[in-house]
């Protein structure tokens, strides 16, 4: 079964957690615990955290608790999460490198075998298993699952809402950048399963990603991940997306799918399946890199047009009388622009000392970049080329958890 597949109801009630019934109760007033969630009490806010699905890794990063994280799975392989301790497989991990990590809490999903689940468990470690998410209310749940867990009820749960909002608004500013309403595209998603072309359908998370390019997904109606030559042939999507070069050898083996329209103009870009599978920032990567396939690169005009449109006609750089360079800004650059990036930086929390706005593109900036960078589904290199500092400036901005230059 594909990894945006409807799971059924049997298998959500064996999960720890079934996010779609979750129940979340604590003391009143402000206090944040104790809480209860699914079948889970806890007492008091969990420091330390092993996270064993890709998924759920990038979802808590996007929330902004990866800092809790002391062990993480092979599986959770994105590049910010590489200095965190592997603890082995995600289906088996090593139930000792977790207890000595000092782990009170491992989130996975249900593919965790059963005497890992128990050898932690009897050592007094909480195992949650979450299930994907496949519409958007069962990504918000998601979302305000994992904060109520990781930082109670009030605070956590009110950083897990805005972390999705800021993700479905992030989504809409994407796509209302490339599309005008008039264009009628088709796209799909194809991937394999023990050597099995499939597509992304009904009730699939990728399914709900396609929608926000402004497209139709040929699949939509479909309950079934299977493909069917000729209904594929009959929709011929505008663009595929693909997992993986298995794709590729499937479609150039089928005389069929060799004629679509999308194979024979090149309208093809592979998204790999994990990438595809990842609910956090990830995604918002995902769709930027689909829209500038199907919008930016094929027409130039649109492009343009959609630089325009990104600094919202100019408003805020009018503001920080700022202007941006062909070539973006990089590190030990000084001047007028530096300064107002800084400045904005600033305004949006990632810079809280005003004695690190100079003008100056310092260590410092360098940070603030980067994490600016990864709350906004940017490609994290602490320079500010072009499309981070139209990023920076518009209103749909993600704003800093806590500011780099913090003592």
């Amino acid at each position: 079964m594909g990894v945006w597949q409807k799971k059924t109801a049997a298998l959500i009630l064996s999960c720890i957690i079934g996010f779609t019934a979750i129940c979340v109760s604590g003391c009143s007033g402000d206090k944040d615990y104790p809480v209860t969630v699914g079948n889970v009490k806890f007492d008091k806010e969990p420091e330390n955290i092993v996270v064993l699905s890709d998924n759920m890794a990038d979802i808590i990063s996007c929330i902004g608790y990866d800092v809790k994280m002391v062990g993480k799975s092979d599986a959770v392989n994105q590049k910010e999460f590489n200095v965190v301790p592997s603890v082995g497989r995600e289906t088996a991990p090593d139930a000792d490198k977790i207890i000595s990590s000092g782990a009170e809490v491992v989130i996975c999903d249900e593919n965790i075998n059963n005497a890992a689940s128990d050898i932690l468990k009897e050592n007094g470690i909480k195992v949650i298993k979450m299930v994907p998410a496949e519409t958007e209310e069962e990504l918000s749940t998601v979302y305000k699952s994992l904060g109520t867990i990781l930082g109670g009820e009030n605070t956590g749960k009110n950083k897990g809402l805005s972390a999705y909002n800021n993700l479905i608004n992030d989504m809409e500013d994407i796509k209302s950048k490339c599309y005008n309403g008039t264009i009628l595209n088709t796209v799909c998603y194809l991937y394999t399963e023990n050597g099995k072309l499939k597509i992304a359908g009904k009730d699939t998370f990728a399914d709900l990603l396609l929608g926000y390019t402004g497209a139709v997904n040929v699949a939509v109606d479909s309950k079934s991940a299977d493909v069917d030559e000729n209904n594929l042939k009959i929709s011929n999507p505008t663009y595929i997306f693909y997992s993986d070069n298995t794709v590729l050898d499937l479609i150039n083996a089928s005389p069929v799918l060799q004629n679509l329209g999308a194979v024979k103009a090149g309208n093809m870009k592979e998204i790999s399946y994990a990438d595809m599978s990842r609910h956090g920032l990830t995604s918002l990567v995902n769709l930027q890199t689909m829209v500038d396939f199907m919008y930016k690169e094929n027409d130039p005009q649109k492009a343009q047009d959609s630089v325009k449109s990104s600094v919202q006609s100019g408003t805020l750089l009018e503001k920080y009388n700022a202007s941006i360079p062909d070539g973006g800004l990089k590190p030990e650059d000084e001047d007028d622009n530096v300064k107002a990036m800084q400045n904005r930086l600033f305004d949006l929390g990632y810079i809280s000392d005003p004695e690190n706005v100079t003008g100056y593109y310092g260590e410092t900036t360098e940070k603030a970049v980067s994490a600016f960078q990864k709350n906004n589904g940017i490609e994290e290199t602490g320079t500010a080329d072009k499309a981070t500092m139209e990023k920076i400036f518009t209103d749909s901005a993600v704003k800093a958890q806590s500011p780099v230059d913090k003592s």
